[in-house]
């Protein structure tokens, strides 16, 4: 039976989800149409720029991302509590700058003018309204994807669906379900083999932890690519800020590298340097292999231990959701 995203999703309540959108294209969102010769990897910098432009007007965390060649991982948490911190003044700003009313000569948004603002923030109903959106993953994906799809189709000249739905949404419970969602989210390239290394994996959360990590953002290196140094990176959370337990940038990036030598090697034998990492976050050795090459297709709705699946289904009245023998099989 189809799980309806209300019973895994609460915008009233901060969260974390996995959140999918595929291209229904033959040409792909962002790939090379064979028949024709065209590349469409210009659009990869459209929605890097664009996440980069929502995380800062919605109030949402963007811990991990991949912009693949048909389809986009996020891993995205609302905050609903620093939405409500804002003044009706800076949920109306917010909303103009989303949704501009003039723009200049060449479709730049300009600036809200007080009247603008004005005209939003003294009627309380559109106050709220605009608030519980702007914390909204579902208007987020919403803004980010018709967005695209509007330019998309205005390069194609044509019209029609470009994406295969809304979106896919994943709940995510519990510190392990997290890094290990960011982890199969970052290893996107190079399980698709279009990457052989975390630092040379284009348009990922990865790969811009790397050049901040390397105090080198936006400089061409040896190690890092440079198809990506003129594009605005998104702003990504710490893990410390999402994460109950202590994990540190260092030791994801040394996770990922690690995962993804074995992926690569095809083996499911983990590093002993890595057991430490997984102990502490409750994720078994052969479990954390198996969930980095095939997240999507293990789980459904909600990712999570075992315990956190029976204790969230209970909450919900359901039966079970799916993905309890996957949970069994990762996580402690």
């Amino acid at each position: 039976m189809t799980t309806a995203r209300k019973e895994t999703y609460d915008k009233t309540k901060s969260g974390l989800y996995h959140c999918v959108a595929r291209c229904v294209r033959r040409a792909f969102l962002c790939g090379l149409d064979e028949l024709t010769g065209k590349s469409f990897e210009h659009r990869r910098a459209w929605i890097k720029d664009r996440l980069s432009f929502l995380l800062e007007v919605f109030a949402i965390d963007c811990i991990a991302y991949a912009v693949m060649s048909n389809h986009l991982h996020s891993l995205l948490r609302n905050l609903p509590e620093l939405a409500a911190s804002w003044t009706n003044e800076e949920v109306a700003r917010r909303w103009r700058i989303l949704f501009p009313i003039r723009r200049d000569l060449d479709g730049i948004p300009e600036e809200p003018s007080n009247e603008e603002i004005e005209a939003i923030a003294t009627d309380s109903e559109k106050v709220e309204l605009y608030r519980s959106r702007l914390c909204d993953i579902s208007w987020f994906n919403r803004c980010m994807n018709e967005n695209i799809a509007r330019r998309a189709n205005a390069e194609d000249a044509c019209k029609g669906r470009f994406w295969e739905g809304r979106f896919k949404c994943q709940r995510l419970e519990g510190d392990a379900a997290i890094v290990a969602c960011a982890a199969y989210i970052d290893l996107n390239p190079i399980r698709a083999g279009i990457a052989k290394t975390p630092e040379g994996s284009d348009f990922t959360s990865v790969q811009d932890r790397i050049r901040t990590a390397l105090n080198k953002e936006h400089k061409s290196t040896n190690k890092l690519s440079s198809n990506t140094t003129n594009h605005n990176n998104p702003r990504l959370a710490k893990f410390s800020s999402v994460l109950a337990s202590s994990l540190t940038t260092k030791e994801y990036l040394k996770l990922v590298d690690e995962t993804g030598r074995l992926l690569v090697k095809g083996k499911a034998n983990i590093s002993p340097e890595l057991c430490p990492i997984l102990k502490r976050l409750g994720i078994k050795d052969e479990g954390w292999f198996k969930n980095a090459k095939s997240q999507s297709k293990l789980f459904y709705r909600v990712v999570g231990s075992l315990e956190s699946l029976k204790a969230l289904a209970k909450n919900k009245k359901r039966c079970w959701f799916k993905g309890l023998g996957a949970a069994k099989a990762i996580f402690v």
